[in-house]
């Protein structure tokens, strides 16, 4: 039976943690360890964990508030060794053949660095809204550079990813689960389930997620366009992704990144990028977002 280490960073999750920690003790056919990291939290987080550690597979550590992203980054540096990792956010509800199906399509795959991730369905107050994407996203190495295309939530992979991850830490990632999307698709494998194994909490503490209109999403780019005049987190995840991991890729999957990680350093490279169809988002009104970005200088 395989061996999986779910990696749960929490903050502040008193009111939905518990639920999701007992959805993991019902996951089928795998013997689950999980490991905590409490970001910083204010409320009764910490005392929930203690009992919990007390009278389950838990282990937790606590430290300073360093976000999301950081957090999740920490627990995969100095997660136990295991068969297989997992991300967690404390606030969903996994259903019990999660780990179960990711590790069946994991071990479908070949050898080497393998990304297993999915869809999820959308659950608001009790109530499940059914599949946050209705088609089957396309990705590959020039896709991953601009967009990704699931969340952490879902992802499952391997010990020879973590290792990988581990022994070359970025300095700084905006979002641990693209970085970790980033790395496989560039030295492993991602295989992408469209079906959707988790009920992916909406409330108004979600860091990401919510279904906005197109009259929102377009309204909220504009506000934030001069924030973003210093914002570069796509060409700043290249260059960390090149330092780390170069030597590992393929030509193809190099050059690739090459693109993404220099492309601000002249009008000409600017416009290579802007032309080359290869990076594209999957939706004509993203790509046009993406596009006025790269012309700007800010991706």
């Amino acid at each position: 039976m395989a061996k999986v280490c779910v990696l749960l960073s929490a903050y502040n999750g008193e009111q939905f943690i518990e639920e999701q920690l007992r959805s993991l003790l019902q996951q089928e056919q795998v013997e689950v360890q999980i490991l905590v990291r409490d970001d910083g939290s204010t409320d009764r987080t910490p005392e929930i964990l203690d009992r919990w550690q007390r009278e389950e597979p838990l282990r937790w550590y606590g430290g300073e508030n360093l976000g999301w992203a950081m957090s999740f980054m920490h627990l995969v540096c100095h997660a136990p060794e295991a068969d297989y990792y997992a991300f967690c956010d404390h606030d969903d509800i996994w259903l019990p053949a999660k780990l179960r199906e990711a590790v069946k399509k994991l071990e479908e795959m070949p050898e080497g660095r393998k990304l297993y991730c999915s869809n999820m369905n959308y659950y608001r107050d009790g109530v499940d809204e059914g599949l946050v994407k209705k088609e089957m996203p396309c990705h590959d190495i020039h896709t991953a550079m601009v967009r990704n295309i699931t969340a952490g939530c879902t992802m499952v992979f391997n010990r020879q990813l973590q290792q990988a991850i581990s022994n070359h830490p970025p300095v700084a990632v905006f979002a641990h689960d693209y970085w970790v999307y980033q790395v496989a698709m560039a030295t492993g494998q991602v295989y992408y389930d469209p079906r959707s194994f988790i009920l992916y909490r909406q409330h108004a503490h979600n860091q990401i997620g919510e279904k906005r209109s197109w009259r929102e999403v377009w309204g909220r780019r504009m506000k934030t366009m001069g924030s973003l005049r210093q914002q570069h987190d796509r060409e700043e995840l290249a260059k960390q992704l090149l330092a780390c991991h170069a030597s590992e890729m393929s030509t193809e999957n190099r050059e690739a990144v090459e693109k993404m990680a220099h492309y601000n350093e002249s009008l000409g490279h600017r416009l290579s990028l802007f032309f080359d169809r290869r990076y594209t988002m999957g939706r004509l009104s993203n790509d046009l977002w993406l596009r006025l970005r790269i012309l700007l200088g800010i991706v």
